[in-house]
């Protein structure tokens, strides 16, 4: 299996999707990034407006693909302006959290005003290839049905 990575972090503000460290598509601080082993590419952006249609179909193929992720971890700490609310969610987060040494998941919360998150999700190639094949179906599908 290879698998497709999506990695995302609040405090570097960067997102990217790699493919078995060969192709890397993402944003780091504002600005988009392509590298094919590893050397950057230069690819810009023309600012279109494009418009799709929400359909129940769209919809429901989306939620199927996000459903194929599999979480490699995630770690994050939160807090809210209100104190009342930090102490009872750290209550809460404290007592579902006692006994689990070892977890994909780490989600703290704090009183500090500190807000960040990472992770790590990755799907397996043979998912990604079954879903591009039914977007392009229902973009075609959509195509027919303008045409017509």
């Amino acid at each position: 299996m290879i698998p497709i990575s999506f990695s995302w972090d609040t405090q570097k503000r960067s997102i990217s999707l790699q493919w078995n460290g060969f192709f890397s598509f993402g944003w780091k601080k504002g600005r988009a990034l392509t590298k094919i082993l590893g050397f950057p590419i230069p690819f810009g952006f023309k600012k279109k407006k494009t418009h799709f249609p929400i359909r129940w179909d769209y919809l429901k193929e989306g939620f199927s693909f996000l459903s194929k992720w599999k979480l490699k971890k995630a770690e994050g700490t939160f807090s809210f302006p209100d104190p009342m609310v930090n102490g009872l969610l750290y209550g809460w987060m404290s007592a579902t959290q006692t006994g689990k040494a070892c977890r994909k998941i780490n989600v703290t919360i704090n009183f500090l005003g500190e807000n960040r998150c990472s992770g790590e999700a990755i799907l397996p190639l043979k998912s990604f290839f079954q879903h591009l094949k039914r977007w392009v179906f229902l973009f075609l599908q959509e195509r027919r049905r303008k045409r017509s």
